[in-house]
């Protein structure tokens, strides 16, 4: 199966779970030191999973005790209201009581010794999914089968579309682990957007093929577009070189960003 461009979330989880076992000395490996933050925002669900830790040196093993922050300060604005940031354990910080609510601004504020960071989303409404089907590719020495939705959106929110197999009570079995491409709408016009090739095993299965729709603040179109086609980013906790075009503001990298969730039968 063609892989395109992960999760987010599983961008970071890659590095996470590479852990070195010896410890670093911060002094012995002189480099610019940033913020690394993430955090999805879901509609009703409490703010409880912003991750907050920092860049390792360049060339050295994701080390967790020398990564994960467990005394930064932070907090979540909303309707001007501050919710103090509580650590957790393994670097996430919890706001014990926001709730995300469909298009509402949230504001993030993070500081970390003389390093500080910031960034903005909202909640996205979500569009309307006028049709949903199987096409078949054509290329010149392949064909394939991908999802293609047609969806109206309400405003400029970015798409992204997987596949999906359930058993027929409606648990997800098996899913697409990347994007194809995310499409954002400029002027409020019908889009288009296609999944993953739909490998052949899911599609002769007798399982119930769906299709997963991840609607997004309008900036992850621009993270996306800022990716290099079929390249995992490994040095989001390494190092801030990269071209990523991040949400976070400031001394910091990452994504702190609204995002809806849906799957769909066929």
């Amino acid at each position: 199966m063609r892989k395109t461009f992960l999760f987010p979330n599983l961008l970071f989880a890659l590095i996470l779970f590479s852990s070195c076992e010896q410890p670093l000395e911060e002094k012995d490996f002189p480099y610019e030191l940033k913020l690394v933050i993430r955090g999805i925002l879901k509609p009703d669900k409490l703010i409880d999973s912003v991750y907050i830790g920092r860049t390792l040196p360049i060339g050295v093993p994701f080390d967790e005790d020398f990564a994960n922050l467990n005394d930064a300060v932070g907090a979540v604005i909303s309707d001007g209201v501050f919710y103090p940031l509580r650590y957790t354990a393994n670097g996430i910080y919890t706001t014990d009581s926001l709730i995300a609510r469909r298009g509402e601004k949230y504001y993030l504020l993070v500081q970390w010794q003389d390093k500080s960071a910031s960034a903005e989303t909202y909640i996205p409404q979500a569009g309307k999914l006028l049709n949903s089907g199987i096409v078949k590719v054509n290329e010149i020495d392949t064909s394939y089968s991908v999802i293609e939705c047609t969806i109206d959106p309400v405003e400029s929110e970015a798409y992204a579309v997987t596949w999906v197999l359930k058993y027929f009570g409606g648990q997800v079995i098996d899913e697409s682990e990347s994007f194809a491409e995310v499409v954002r709408s400029t002027s409020n016009e019908i889009i288009k957007v296609r999944s993953d090739p739909i490998p052949d095993d899911v599609l002769t299965s007798i399982n119930t093929l769906g299709v997963g729709i991840y609607i997004y603040d309008r900036v992850f179109y621009d993270f996306y577009l800022s990716q290099e086609v079929n390249k995992i980013p490994t040095g989001i906790f390494g190092y801030p070189a990269t071209n990523a075009k991040w949400n976070i503001k400031g001394d910091g990298i990452g994504l702190f960003i609204g995002r809806v969730d849906m799957i769909v039968n066929l």
